[in-house]
């Protein structure tokens, strides 16, 4: 159940993600997008594998090894994420005004 629900919300990201890439959009408008996508990718993983429930109790019917592997993969997400949102936040400060991002 928890493993399924973990991967229903990769997909919705990785589809919002290709939405997002899809449009043309400034630069400045892009960046804002990313980091509120990824953001909120953070939050879901957060509330939905990394609860202050112990291994012992279970999450969403999951527990032990199987659920201690769910949380080292969503740790090791977390990090990712927090490098890409690093990435852009940078970004956003650095890319120049008026620059449009064109998918053709």
């Amino acid at each position: 159940m928890l493993a399924q629900t973990i991967a229903d919300q990769e997909n919705t990201f990785v589809a919002r993600a290709q939405l997002i890439r899809g449009q043309h959009i400034l630069l400045q408008d892009y960046d804002r997008q990313m980091i509120a996508l990824l953001t909120e990718r953070r939050n879901s993983i957060e509330s939905t594998v990394l609860t202050d429930a112990s291994a012992d109790e279970g999450v969403s019917g999951c527990f032990g090894q199987q659920l201690e592997s769910l949380r080292v993969e969503a740790f090791q997400e977390m990090v990712l994420l927090q490098k890409h949102l690093n990435t852009f936040r940078r970004d956003l400060r650095e890319d120049p005004a008026g620059v449009f991002i064109d998918t053709h």
